[in-house]
């Protein structure tokens, strides 16, 4: 029998040398490297996380591409500043051309903006402007406001005519106060504001003057907003009954010039005014009311009262009275039988009574110079009332009666 046994294949497995990786390696099989340890400091991922894959580095541009890169810029800066052009150009037309700034300046009116209107080149305007478009110096700026503007609506541009060397004649249509009107306004350059952008300003001012006429008072209102004549009226003119007086309104616009008051009223008189630097005239014509007429009436019957006290045969400062031949024995009584009735008319400086009627009785004892004999006297003495009447600025009604050119007992 042979002592030979089987061979375990493990243990026929070589011994691995001392220092040698254990492992499922046959020889001569290259061993992997431990991968390094990263030094101390230096971040480590979470365990558990995949590892960091390394950063590619971007391929070198080619000179193709970085033409091509080049071009695209071009392109997006063309199409850029073609979009601002045309940008500049739509403003340069619509809003900043000679058409939009008299646009701009109507706008204004529209909104009833005076301030914002005076404010746009070329409107306000001075004395020595004034009559340099032929215009009255002393024009009052009083209607220049909000409260004394019209309504302007509808406004539509009709034409913009470039006159040449910067001069532009707009024309625009609107409605002003439910009248339909046109205006040409002359505009003219005024340099740029911002580089492509022109600016304008009017050449000749659209403001207007209004010739106003007053008659008999010494206040108005224009569009429902009340005038002093005193106040509007050039320095050291005193006011008068009738007055005349400039002011310088905006164009276009309506203005309605009337006056209303508790004793005077005048019926409205309507301006359109359409045409820049031009002179407009207007009137308001005051007529009394039934009020004043009572008023007067009342003032009337008053003093005719207090001359009635009087105990003399001619009242001082009264439109009746009375002469008598014989003597006179006491006082004479006056009373009033018939009260003229008030009428009122213009006169050349204040408001007249015209002659009036009215009857006054006298009662007096009297004696005879021809036979000593007394009797009483009582008559009717008739007369007539001349009279003129002043309104205060208050209101209150004066009344300064004539003595009567004659005065008949009856």
């Amino acid at each position: 029998m042979s002592n030979d046994r089987p061979t375990d294949p493990a243990s026929a497995a070589p011994t691995p040398a001392p220092g040698a990786p254990a492992g499922p390696y046959a020889a001569g099989t290259p061993v992997p490297p431990r991968p390094a340890m990263p030094p101390a400091g230096v971040p480590q991922p979470p365990y558990g996380s995949a590892p960091a894959t390394p950063q590619q580095q971007p391929a070198p541009r080619t000179p193709a591409s970085r033409r091509r890169s080049v071009i695209a810029l071009i392109v997006v800066a063309a199409l850029l500043l073609g979009a601002v052009g045309a940008t500049i150009g739509a403003l340069n037309r619509d809003v900043y051309s000679a058409a939009g700034f008299v646009r701009t300046y109507l706008g204004h009116l529209a909104a009833r903006d005076a301030a914002a209107a005076l404010a746009v080149p070329g409107v306000a305007v001075s004395a020595k402007q004034l009559a340099a478009d032929d215009l009255p110096a002393d024009a009052s700026d009083a209607l220049l406001r909000r409260a004394a503007l019209g309504t302007l609506t509808d406004i539509e541009l009709v034409s913009d005519t470039d006159r040449g060397n910067g001069r532009h004649e707009v024309r625009y249509s609107y409605n002003a106060g439910g009248v339909f009107g046109e205006s040409t306004f002359d505009v003219e350059s005024a340099g740029t504001r911002f580089p492509l952008i022109p600016a304008w300003r009017f050449h000749t001012s659209p403001l207007s003057v209004v010739n106003l006429t007053v008659e008999h008072s010494t206040s108005f209102r224009a569009n429902g907003f009340a005038v002093d004549t005193r106040q509007v009226a050039p320095e050291g003119e005193k006011p008068a009954f009738n007055n005349v007086v400039n002011l310088q309104v905006f164009t276009p616009g309506r203005y309605t010039f009337d006056h209303e008051s508790d004793l005077l009223t005048a019926s409205p008189d309507k301006l359109l005014v359409e045409k820049p630097a031009a002179v407009d005239e207007a009137t308001v014509t005051t007529a009394p009311t039934d009020a004043f007429v009572d008023a007067v009436q009342k003032a009337v019957d008053d003093q005719l009262d207090a001359c009635a006290e009087q105990t003399v045969l001619l009242p001082t400062g009264c439109p009746f009275g009375t002469t008598i031949d014989d003597r006179v024995q006491g006082d004479a009584a006056w009373s009033m039988t018939e009260y003229p009735e008030i009428e009122i008319e213009a006169g050349e400086d204040a408001w007249s009574i015209p002659s009036t009627p009215g009857t006054a009785q006298i009662e007096v004892t009297v004696q005879s110079l021809f036979d000593g004999s007394v009797k009483q006297l009582d008559d009717d003495v008739d007369f007539d009332m001349v009279g003129s009447v002043f309104v205060t600025g208050d209101q209150k009604v004066t009344v300064v009666t004539e003595p009567a050119p004659s005065s008949r007992r009856n």
